[in-house]
């Protein structure tokens, strides 16, 4: 019984993991590297995607999987950089990033990602200059285009570094598992 069980799991892990992550976030038909030299002349600047259509933060895990799917990252946390800043263009401002990073920005109804590597900078990345111009979309009966709308907001997705207890609670928890191994495996 416990065999069969155990291979039913393994089968069901390997089915999950093995399924590629599909991202259900629609694109507007806008480029958001087509009309914003802003954001693709950045310091560190790598790559965007998008425009997509929505909202980024009521569709938290359609781009967590776009952001794995584009650029491969995981383990996400969000941080709303928007500042106060409303229009078109501006500065943005946030805690110096050293990695790699997301930023998002959000305008109209669309919103676009763009991929930047903090360590191109010395000390890392901390205010970027935007523009909205990336984030376009299509609406009305004429299906007119939108773009350099107003910023909505603007996050910034990260890969967390863990902490230092967490790396002892791991490390804690390995010797316990080996200590146990080790007395299982000895003679009685």
């Amino acid at each position: 019984m416990n065999r069969k069980l155990i291979a039913t799991l393994a089968a069901s892990a390997a089915t999950a993991f093995a399924s590629p992550a599909f991202a259900a976030l629609t694109a507007t038909g806008v480029a958001c590297d087509g009309q914003s030299t802003t954001m693709t002349s950045l310091t560190g600047y790598m790559d965007c995607s998008g425009a997509w259509s929505g909202n980024n933060s009521n569709q938290s895990v359609d781009v967590a999987a776009q952001i794995l799917a584009d650029w491969g990252l995981v383990s996400l946390v969000s941080t709303d950089v928007t500042g106060g800043n409303t229009g078109s263009t501006g500065t943005l401002s946030f805690a110096a990033q050293t990695g790699v990073f997301v930023l998002a920005l959000k305008a109209g109804d669309a919103f676009s990602l763009y991929e930047l590597d903090g360590s191109a900078v010395a000390g890392g990345i901390s205010s970027i200059s935007y523009d909205t111009l990336g984030v376009g979309f299509f609406s009305g009966p004429n299906n007119n285009m939108h773009f350099g709308q107003g910023l909505s907001h603007a996050d910034i997705y990260t890969t967390p570094v863990p902490e230092p207890e967490t790396w002892a609670l791991m490390f804690g928890g390995l010797g316990v598992l080996a200590l146990l191994n080790r007395r299982k495996k000895q003679p009685e």
